[in-house]
């Protein structure tokens, strides 16, 4: 029997609605070999598509010299593919089609199916497609665990609540899962959950993605020793592979794994991927991080998004659509709509008069609501009415259609999707912008101190408090940021980091207190060789000055913080050799 006679998997909008990308077979090998110990073992499949990981079992059964037409079960829910799977399992592999069941995962009331092992790649439906009663159904399921997933969930946390829920005492658990289960606000219940309720887990990661055509990473998540109690603290393991290719020969435990610290991985007070940098940079950054001579940016700013138009198309003029309408400059506000025009440490009035002719930056329409409306604005509306963009979800929901909410002058910008690394630069032009950037605020008054050095906490009352956004750009400079920002942001699958609002609040800056003169001196320098392209010796220029001689940090040190910086950047972007 070969895994080559199993169907094809679904593509395009197919797999996004039923989040199903099927599994190669070197993956499901190794999770059912781990899975599936004794010639009793039971095991399912919640969600088993093109039946991969049940022909495996199938054989695996077979070779332990147990029987898999009473031992395998599985559940699928789309209909077509279960005719052509459960076809194939049961004249194939031996597997009784009476226990695969054509339906909703959720519905499987635990005490009705119990199994030694569950495993599998359940959906990956995020919460803007994972909607009404079903996702609604699994919520119940993982409440009904002592798990609070709320409605931003993806489909594949209540997966894995619900199938730890079928185990026997002492069951296994093995499912492909996103990465997201590192780092995703959402996804914390879940590893609480996983650490009351094995004994063992494992976390496996890989250097090189495990679905090339998926736009997230994934890693396989291995718990053992189910129980039913909370204490003690589940064990969590890391082991960094290279790629699928490393699992044929794979026995677990492996001697290259890392402990983790489970505590602080369940508390997100550590990320996963904090582990794949070397033990030295790991612990020197997170003794930098709660160390007075760093603070975070949360501190000293408010980060959040851009306003939102509901069409920017239509929100957002050129200066000659504004002629042309002969729309007033008081109903105008000049924007800067994409992260990719920033550059250096400040944006100026000279950067947005290139913007413009580049078409990136331009006038958004900014109506009050009482504002009384002269003609030329009164016809632009109008054609806007003629192509329904008041019926846009955005426009429809507000009073009147046209008055965009939320629109400020922040005192800095900071890019939220970036390829090398994120960008913040001060917003000199005085300009606004939507949500394809995030916005900073700085919770004092940004003013010049004179002499004296460069404050960050509120806590601290006797600090003096001047500074200005732009020197707050020169501490982004720095290796220590630039780790943090990879750190505290999340990889996506295309090679980009994302930074969520209450992610670049908790970035790590370095203390500064050789005067904000000096600062004020350097971010000249530091933005003229950005703008000239030497990226790499403006940051060695900010490592030099502000770690090494402003925080007194061996040379060593800084080149651990730098090199752990590039390598979760290239990483990220799948650039590291060999990849």
């Amino acid at each position: 029997m070969e895994l080559g006679q199993l169907p094809p998997g679904p593509t395009g909008e197919a797999a996004k609605a039923f989040g199903a990308y099927y599994t190669d077979a070197t993956v499901a090998r190794l999770l059912v070999r781990w899975a599936l110990r004794s010639p009793h073992d039971t095991l399912a499949d919640p969600s088993f598509g093109g039946g991969v990981f049940l022909a495996t079992a199938s054989e695996r059964i077979q070779q332990l010299g147990g029987d898999a037409r009473r031992q395998i079960f599985g559940v699928e829910l789309d209909q077509e593919v279960y005719g052509h799977t459960a076809t194939m399992l049961d004249s194939l592999y031996s597997i009784n089609r009476d226990h695969l069941i054509c339906g909703d995962f959720f519905d499987v009331q635990p005490q009705r199916l119990r199994l030694n092992a569950v495993v599998g790649n359940p959906p990956f439906i995020r919460y803007q497609r994972f909607t009404g009663a079903g996702r609604d159904k699994a919520i119940r399921r993982a409440a009904e665990q002592g798990v609070i997933l709320g409605k931003l969930s993806s489909s594949w946390a209540a997966f894995v609540v619900h199938s730890a829920a079928l185990l026997y005492p002492g069951g296994r658990l093995g499912l492909v899962i996103p990465a997201e289960l590192g780092h995703a606000a959402y996804a914390r219940p879940v590893l609480q959950y996983l650490a009351r309720s094995f004994e063992h887990v494992t976390l496996l990661t890989f250097r090189k993605k495990l679905f090339p055509a998926l736009s997230q990473d994934v890693l396989l998540l291995l718990a053992e020793g189910r129980r039913s109690y909370a204490e003690p603290t589940a064990v969590f393991a890391l082991l960094d592979l290279h790629s699928a290719s490393d699992l044929e020969a794979l026995h677990l435990p492996h001697p290259n794994s890392q402990i983790l610290d489970t505590p602080a991985l369940t508390s997100s007070r550590k990320r996963l991927l904090e582990y794949w940098i070397p033990h030295t940079a790991r612990e020197l950054y997170q003794d930098l991080r709660d160390s007075p001579q760093t603070f975070h940016l949360g501190e000293i700013a408010d980060v959040g998004i851009g306003y939102v138009t509901g069409n920017n198309d239509f929100f957002h003029l050129s200066p000659e659509q504004a002629q042309q309408w002969s729309i007033p400059q008081e109903f105008l506000n000049p924007a800067v709509r994409r992260g990719r025009i920033l550059r250096g440490l400040r944006f100026t009035q000279a950067d947005w008069d290139v913007a413009v002719q580049k078409g990136e930056a331009g006038f958004l329409l900014h109506i009050s609501p009482t504002a009384e409306l002269p003609s030329g604005l009164r016809q632009y509306l109008q054609q806007g009415q003629v192509n329904r963009i008041h019926r846009a979800y955005k426009c429809r929901v507000r009073q009147p259609w046209y008055a965009v909410p939320h629109v400020y002058q922040p005192d800095a910008f900071l890019t939220y999707m970036s390829g090398e690394t994120p960008r913040l630069v001060a917003n000199e032009a005085r300009v606004v912008a939507p949500n394809t950037l995030h916005t900073l605020r700085l919770k004092f008054p940004p003013a010049l101190q004179v002499g004296g050095g460069f404050p960050f906490s509120r806590a601290t009352a006797h600090t003096p408090r001047g500074w200005s956004a732009k020197a707050v750009a020169v501490l982004w400079q720095t290796s220590l940021t630039r780790l943090s920002a990879e750190i505290e942001g999340h990889p996506m699958g295309g090679g980009m980091l994302k930074i969520e609002p209450g992610e670049a609040e908790k970035i790590v800056l370095p203390r500064f207190e050789a005067g904000t003169k000096k600062l004020e001196h350097l971010a000249d320098e530091l933005h003229r060789l950005i703008k000239n392209g030497q990226v790499e010796q403006a940051q060695n220029l900010a490592d030099q000055l502000i770690l090494r001689e402003g925080l007194g940090m061996a040379e060593k040190d800084v080149v651990a913080l730098s090199q752990a910086s590039q390598y979760l950047s290239l990483r990220r972007q799948r650039k590291l050799a060999g990849l």
